[in-house]
């Protein structure tokens, strides 16, 4: 009789502890500043792991280098902002291809010599979304007739910039990331994109 109490009392002993050690570990995936996304997401929507982000102080980082809780530029009624990271959703080895969208100022296109325009080129998923003159648009919706927003860090300016060409299946990277902020949008090679 005396082994049958101890016996259960050192299954529930053990019963208790891994219970524990469970809720140990789902507490440690809450309070991870990364989440680790499944390569089976419907929507795929990342950058490579070495896109430039403006952050908050104008400074740049790599996308891979942005940490929760860190602040980041965005921009709002024509005027820049800061906005803070909530997430940051990390792809090892993603299966989708990358999205290139190459931009051209849209103001005072016709004074440029067309061999000397200057571009931004942008990539992303063909899922991720931008912020357009006609609203949030995913890349691969993206026409020549829409308009980005880009924010100039040395003069502060917010200017428009319009879609000269889009090349889909660019590249695939090994590691890619994307950015969950407290506004919804965020820079990277300080043109303005969405979640």
């Amino acid at each position: 009789m005396h082994k049958i109490v101890l016996t259960t009392a050192l299954s529930l002993f053990s019963l208790n502890l891994i219970a524990q050690i469970d809720n140990a570990a789902t507490n440690n995936v809450k309070s991870e500043v990364t989440i680790k996304v499944s390569k089976k997401s419907k929507r795929h929507k990342y950058f490579s792991d070495n896109a430039p982000v403006t952050m908050a102080d104008g400074s740049v980082k790599c996308i891979a280098d942005i940490r929760v809780g860190e602040q980041v530029k965005t921009c709002k009624d024509g005027k820049s902002m800061a906005t803070q990271v909530k997430q940051i959703d990390v792809y090892n080895k993603p299966d989708f291809y990358l999205t290139a969208i190459y931009l051209r100022p849209a103001e005072a296109m016709a004074n440029y010599d067309s061999n000397k325009v200057p571009a931004l080129l942008l990539e992303a998923t063909p899922n991720h979304r931008v912020q357009t003159n006609r609203g949030k648009k995913r890349l691969k919706k993206l026409g020549k007739n829409d308009i980005l927003y880009h924010y100039e860090p040395s003069t502060g300016i917010v200017s428009s910039w319009k879609v000269g060409a889009v090349k889909e299946n660019a590249r695939v990277v090994s590691k890619a990331y994307n950015l969950e902020t407290e506004d919804g949008t965020y820079l990277v090679e300080n043109v303005m994109v969405a979640q």
